[in-house]
């Protein structure tokens, strides 16, 4: 008996130190939200919300979260749109698990401030770490000569994820990749082809082929050049800073995979 009320005290202490660290951050964020009018509404339902993702973390995982992280993370939250709420609250749960709580990098907070909701639907698709097909499509002539891209860095992934402007998805890896998420890089001749051939029959490419092999022929000097279209293969991958990144922005205290494993190379270049 002398144990199981030790350890119901350990429990408790520690839901209380959690509960109050959550009190005096949300206090002291309040101050600088306050002056905003559709902040000050719904400041209560997001603390509601950030205490039953706390509440969902077993109590013997359960810690007070870093009050720097905790703070930045609440004022970009204040003012998120309701796409990106969601992993802001992730990012927050997870800072106070002390299961996964040393995987929440920093700069996450950033990053995430820089995405829209097709980005993080575009993450969320991405269940492994790739490589993911991408095609380029080029004009050129036929027997040389500069060529021009017409199409660039088509995927499905966009089509997968139900963004709701899967047209921009090119855009969307861009920037992916500019924050350190994701990395385009060049197909090897050793690599597997065949995961391109979905996207190569994708009626986008087809009809980007159609429309450049169906322009007359130009003139050059005596002879008459065709105008061809040229594929060019690239793979996508997640960076271990983006599988990390992606982790913690859909992390679920209660899912079974819940306990995610901080890997020595995590925020190093794949």
């Amino acid at each position: 008996m002398k144990g199981l009320t030790h350890r119901s005290a350990g429990s408790s202490a520690t839901i209380a130190s959690a509960t109050s660290g959550l009190s005096t951050l949300a206090k002291l964020t309040w101050g600088q939200v306050s002056t905003l009018p559709n902040a000050a509404l719904g400041f209560p339902d997001l603390l509601r919300s950030v205490a039953d993702r706390a509440l969902a973390i077993p109590s013997d995982r359960r810690r007070a979260p870093n009050p720097a992280l905790t703070l930045r993370v609440f004022a970009k939250l204040v003012r998120a749109s309701a796409d990106t709420k969601d992993a802001y609250l992730s990012l927050l749960t997870a800072s106070a698990d002390s299961s996964v709580g040393d995987a929440v990098h920093p700069a996450f907070v950033d990053v995430l401030s820089q995405l829209d909701g097709d980005e993080l639907r575009i993450l969320e698709t991405m269940d492994h770490d790739g490589p993911y097909p991408l095609i380029s499509v080029s004009s050129r002539l036929q027997h040389g000569g500069g060529s021009r891209v017409e199409l660039r860095h088509f995927s499905l992934l966009g089509e997968r994820s139900a963004c709701q402007h899967s047209d921009r998805t090119p855009a969307y890896l861009d920037n992916l990749a500019r924050l350190g998420v994701v990395e385009i890089r060049p197909t090897r001749v050793t690599d597997d082809v065949r995961m391109f051939q979905p996207v190569e029959t994708h009626p986008t490419i087809v009809a980007a082929r159609t429309r450049i092999e169906s322009q007359p022929a130009v003139r050059v000097g005596p002879l008459s050049e065709a105008i061809v279209a040229d594929l060019n293969y690239k793979s996508l991958f997640l960076t271990s800073f983006g599988r990390q990144f992606r982790d913690v922005c859909f992390f679920r205290p209660d899912a079974p995979q819940a306990r995610m494993t901080v890997r020595d190379e995590t925020f190093e270049s794949r």
